[in-house]
């Protein structure tokens, strides 16, 4: 069995956010979004509970799933579409490479 291990960096750490704009499609680190995040941070935020900070005060989302193409990693996240009550949409973030 693989196990995911809790590292001095975690300590005291309850959630890790990952904010988007409204604009693209990429996770940042910050607020303000000018860090893109890695491709091994997007994934190690994933396995240890992230929350995705929608753009435009639209709330909070859990992201459902990790994967990666081609070196780049991705989270994809339901939000409501608005149309009806019961409706929603599937949504990702995606992280850049990590560099060489």
């Amino acid at each position: 069995m693989d196990k995911l291990t809790i590292r001095a960096e975690d300590k005291y750490v309850a959630v890790r956010y990952i904010y988007n704009k409204s604009n693209d499609s990429y996770a940042y680190a910050d607020a303000e979004c000018t860090t893109k995040l890695t491709t091994s941070e997007l994934k190690n935020a994933f396995l240890k509970g992230a929350v995705i900070v929608l753009a435009e005060d639209a709330g909070l989302a859990k992201p459902i799933q990790y994967s990666e193409s081609e070196s780049v990693g991705s989270v994809a996240y339901i939000v409501p579409n608005g149309t009806t009550a019961t409706s929603a949409d599937i949504a990702s973030l995606s992280g850049v490479a990590d560099p060489a």
